[in-house]
């Protein structure tokens, strides 16, 4: 993209062999070219005296990683910058920059102070700016304009890829043919352990394998009561099926049915199939059917209880002998007035209104506005 829009650079990523990142290393501290596109490889061990400026592209996830980036600039007491495209999810790395930046400001304010060093070798400024929307959506427009040409150059970039790693089996094939004696009289490289050593370790690693899986599925102490029962309830039924199974070998026919894994499954299927369909026609019907259903169970309910009233009793009485007792009191009358007593007490009169024309205060309820709105 950047070679499309004019501007001069060079690459260095991990694709590459090691013959080209030193070429584009050579070229760009020579100035020929103006950027060096790089990813993390170029984070550390380049000392460049002309780095002006350092972009990085996307937010790193560890400040120690930011901090090697931007270290490529600004070396041995000269200048420089530092700019990092940042969106709303990893602002929090942001953060913890500001922070320690602002952590190393104020040892080198103390240091200072202290006579150690100087206060004009204190650290940089940091500001934060906003990309405009409109700035944006122009580059994105552009970039999108030059997707013709982008898929050009990355179909000639994996051509090229594949010429050489062509050539590179091409050398090396030649090199088996050339000096093939000198290869063969090579003694077998042995780094930790020999051929034996590593056939016995295989050998091993297999059998502890094989014993892993024959003990797969045995163990009970660490499964839940679920699983328990699920493994009792798979283990009856397949004892149950070999014994069917040698009835029928023995007497040629089928003694009785039974259960098999495959039937379970599908009867499993077929009842799960059963409730989606009952579950679509429930949503598939409207208010009124809804509606209608309901007063039809209302009334078969209303039915059944005035057939269970007319054959209630048979022959012998009533058929509710056995049944709770129900006992129906008189209606208390609301002019109910209790008996005056013989004896004249000067306190106490049940026949006397205890608040005569008076309105009942606020105070007998648990709130005001309770009061207002009885009030209303």
């Amino acid at each position: 993209v950047c070679g499309l829009c004019g501007i001069k650079c060079a690459e260095l990523h991990g694709n590459l062999t090691q013959v080209q990142r030193l070429e584009a290393i050579e070229q760009f501290r020579k100035g020929s070219v103006d950027t060096l596109l790089a990813t993390d490889l170029a984070a550390r061990g380049l000392d460049i005296s002309s780095v002006e400026a350092v972009v990085n592209f996307e937010m790193p996830s560890q400040v120690e990683t930011y901090v090697h980036r931007i270290g490529r600039t600004a070396r041995a007491g000269r200048g420089g910058k530092a700019c990092t495209l940042i969106g709303e999810g990893r602002r929090y790395l942001m953060k913890s920059v500001m922070k320690d930046a602002e952590e190393k400001r104020r040892r080198v304010e103390s240091s200072a102070g202290k006579g150690k060093q100087n206060a004009s070798s204190s650290t940089g400024a940091i500001r934060s700016r906003t990309v405009p929307s409109a700035v944006v959506k122009h580059f994105a427009a552009k970039v999108i304009s030059l997707e013709s040409h982008i898929k050009e150059v990355v179909a000639a970039e994996v051509v090229a890829k594949m010429d050489r790693i062509a050539e590179m089996e091409a050398n090396k094939a030649q090199n088996l043919i050339m000096h093939s004696g000198d290869i063969k009289s090579r003694p077998q490289r042995e780094w930790f352990a020999s051929n034996k050593e590593k056939i016995s370790a295989k050998e091993a690693a297999a059998q502890k394998q094989k014993m892993i899986a024959d003990k797969v599925g045995t163990g009970v102490h660490r499964m839940t009561r679920k699983k328990r029962r699920m493994r009792e309830v798979k283990q009856y039924i397949q004892e149950i099926q070999d014994e069917a199974r040698e009835e029928q070998e023995e007497s040629g026919t089928r003694s009785k049915k039974v259960m098999t894994e495959n039937a379970m499954k599908s009867s499993a299927k077929a009842h799960k199939r059963q409730l989606d369909d009952q579950r679509q026609e429930r949503d598939s019907k409207s208010l009124h059917e809804e509606d209608m259903e309901r007063k039809q169970r209302r009334k078969q309910k209303e039915k059944s209880k005035k057939r269970k009233g007319a054959f209630a009793s048979d022959s012998l009485g009533d058929g509710g002998l056995f049944d709770d007792e129900k006992v129906a009191h008189e209606k208390k009358s609301k002019t109910e007035t209790t008996a005056k007593s013989s004896y004249e007490f000067t306190g106490f009169d049940p026949n006397k209104p205890t608040r005569k024309h008076k309105a009942k205060s606020h105070h007998g309820f648990k709130s005001k506005s309770k009061f207002k709105r009885r009030a209303k």
